[in-house]
């Protein structure tokens, strides 16, 4: 895509010099650009609603673990039956859908990294429990579960943006809509139009300092 800019705006010069007269050559090189990148930009974006709907369908199982041992507004538990390493199984093949970051648009980039920034904070609430787990019973184990079940609500409203964004991204290409949310919880009803359910609180970090 910076390849194709650049051209375009090359041509671009060369129109402002020569005055951009109608049926110039140039203007037209510089309509050809624009409609090549716009194909490519919806191919893109194709791509990447397919790459979310598959890594969205893992995900599910994670979420789905992640409640039984820390539901969300209840107590966590440590519990024999739910599997940390699959979920980190199931976050690593979520990632490696995504394959390597072509070069989009800044809208297509941001929301391409805002779904994998979700899924990787997925990720730390699943390395948080396994911590939980290997904790002694008592304060610091419930601190943990307390964190496995705070970074998966985050992961879920980081998703939420991004899949938003997504949205857009489809409607803007022609698609419709394109709603593909994430649960805090299973079977949870979700707000496909942004709603994230989740605000940060300033007294989860006021006690903390560096070093």
């Amino acid at each position: 895509m910076a390849v194709a800019l650049a051209a375009v705006n090359i041509v671009l010069a060369t129109l402002v010099l020569s005055g951009g007269d109608d049926g110039d050559p140039v203007a037209d090189r510089v309509a050809e650009l624009e409609a090549q990148e716009e194909v490519r930009q919806v191919e893109l974006i194709g791509q990447l609603t397919e790459q979310t709907t598959a890594a969205h369908a893992g995900l599910l199982n994670v979420i789905e673990g992640l409640h039984m041992v820390v539901p969300s507004g209840g107590q966590g538990v440590v519990s024999p039956a739910v599997s940390p390493a699959a979920w980190h199984s199931a976050v690593g093949a979520a990632i490696g859908t995504f394959g390597d970051p072509p070069s989009g648009s800044t809208e297509f980039n941001t929301t391409r990294n805002g779904l994998l920034l979700a899924i990787d904070l997925l990720g730390s609430a699943a390395t948080a429990y396994e911590s939980a787990v290997a904790a002694p019973a008592g304060p610091e184990q419930e601190r943990l579960l307390e964190l496995a079940g705070r970074l998966r609500d985050q992961a879920v409203a980081a998703w939420s943006v991004a899949a938003t964004q997504l949205d857009v991204l489809n409607i803007d290409a022609g698609n419709g809509h394109v709603h593909i949310t994430l649960p805090t919880r299973p079977g949870e009803e979700v707000d496909p139009h942004g709603g994230v359910g989740f605000e940060p609180k300033p007294e989860d970090h006021a006690n903390h300092t560096g070093g």
